[in-house]
């Protein structure tokens, strides 16, 4: 009878000892640590200001005879650049050609204006000379007879008349002269005008850049037009433009940014200062931080059979490396809540009852539940705030009842039925296959 009883208690022994050593309950070992929830998103670098290169203002049609290659670097005042205009030019030296027929004729005009000029003042002094003559006979006069007397008088008072007559016609030569002169001048004067203008818009064919920056050539709707042609597209050598239409971009490089998308649900947890880390995906080691700056009320869908919207994020860059070019492609890492030298708990690992959160602690081989609060909680895992030090071993499930201490060995213990705590219907699943597994 007696080893009977030895032999009960000695297997009894060996059972609970079994489960001691072999406990099939995960555990994690706690640590005070930095708590980071973030949110990561794909974006596009581009700069914050941009300037744009238009077509001149050229009433003619006008095509791109040379153009900067795109993505190449270019200083302010490069030629980035060149249109060709045929009709421009060709009306330009037809105006210059104008032009010098126009001063021609006003050469040959002066000529035969100061011709018949001096032949009118050489007549006045003929003129004056007869009436001088004629004074010398007018001595005479009392001595000739009446009728010769007569003549000489009508003489002298036709030279008169001639004189009066030759100096009239000067003053209106003069004037006559003048006036043509003033108007081929006028001519003239707006000819050069005219060239002026067609000369600057000649010059405003060779563009140059206007600021530093990588050239990012424009791009046009296509669109076909009659005869099924197709026009529009990336403007390129021999395109054809119109005036104020887009040619190239040079993005101002000294101040970048980023443009993201996001889904709804973390577009509603985004908010402006958030801390953003930015890694640039096809330049190595290039990384940089910044903060989310502007949130765009305006959805897109990704597609228009899709029900599924995104918001547009804009992202500021702290430091711009002279390889981040517009348009490259840039992993961002949104940093939504950070709480420094904290306890971060697996949400698997805390139980609820009655509203109280709960966590098996590991002491003496067994488990102690402690009521702990939380501040931070998400999907994975949740920040405490009172309850733990963050050196304990706690359990990742539900310790079989008897690894469980029930004993208040501290002032957060709580006496608590393993069967009376509640879990979520995913995680108990889960556990259990994990419990399984170790049998």
């Amino acid at each position: 009878m007696k080893n009977l009883v030895f032999f009960i208690l000695t297997c009894l022994l060996i059972f609970f000892s079994c489960h001691r050593i072999n406990s099939p309950v995960l555990t994690y070992g706690l640590k005070r640590t930095v708590y980071i929830e973030t949110i990561e998103s794909e974006g596009t670098v581009e700069a914050v200001n941009s300037s744009v290169v238009v077509a001149p203002r050229v009433w003619s049609g006008l095509q791109v005879a040379h153009l900067a290659k795109e993505g190449a670097f270019v200083k302010k005042g490069d030629t980035v650049c060149i249109l060709d205009a045929p009709e421009l030019r060709s009306t330009f030296e037809q105006y210059n050609t104008d032009l010098e027929k126009i001063e021609t004729s006003k050469d040959s005009l002066e000529a035969n204006q100061a011709m018949q000029l001096s032949m009118l003042e050489a007549q006045v002094e003929t003129n004056q000379a007869q009436m001088e003559i004629s004074m010398l006979d007018s001595i005479q006069l009392k001595f000739a007879p009446e009728v010769k007397q007569k003549l000489l008088t009508l003489e002298m008072e036709k030279v008169k008349i001639e004189k009066m007559k030759l100096e009239k016609k000067l003053a209106a030569q003069k004037k006559i002269t003048s006036s043509e002169i003033s108007q081929i001048e006028s001519r003239i004067a707006m000819q050069k005008n005219q060239i002026q203008l067609y000369q600057s818009q000649i010059n405003s064919l060779y563009i140059v850049a206007p600021s530093d920056g990588f050239v990012i050539h424009a791009e046009m709707p296509s669109f076909q037009i009659n005869g099924g042609s197709t026009i529009g597209g990336k403007i390129e050598e021999g395109s054809k433009v119109y005036y104020t239409m887009p040619i190239l971009q040079i993005p101002d490089i000294s101040k970048m940014q980023v443009s993201i998308e996001v889904p709804e649900t973390d577009y509603k947890r985004i908010n402006n200062d958030q801390k953003v880390e930015i890694k640039i995906e096809s330049v190595s080691d290039l990384k940089t931080t910044g903060k989310v700056i502007r949130k765009s009320l305006a959805t897109k869908n990704k597609d228009e059979k899709s029900q599924i919207k995104s918001y547009e994020v804009i992202v500021s860059v702290d430091s711009c490396d002279s390889r981040m070019k517009p348009g490259l492609g840039a992993s961002c890492r949104i940093i939504i809540n950070e709480v420094k030298d904290t306890v971060v708990v697996p949400s698997a690992a805390i139980f609820t009852k009655d509203s109280t959160k709960i966590v098996y602690v590991a002491k003496d081989h067994k488990f102690i539940q402690v009521q702990i609060e939380t501040s931070v909680t998400n999907s994975s895992e949740s920040v405490v705030s009172k309850g733990l030090k963050g050196n304990e071993i706690i359990a990742l499930m539900e310790p079989p009842y008897f690894l469980i201490s029930h004993g208040m060995n501290s002032e957060n213990s709580a006496r608590i039925k393993p069967s009376s705590v509640k879990r979520d219907t995913l995680r108990k699943d889960s556990l259990n296959k994990i419990v399984l597994l170790k049998n």
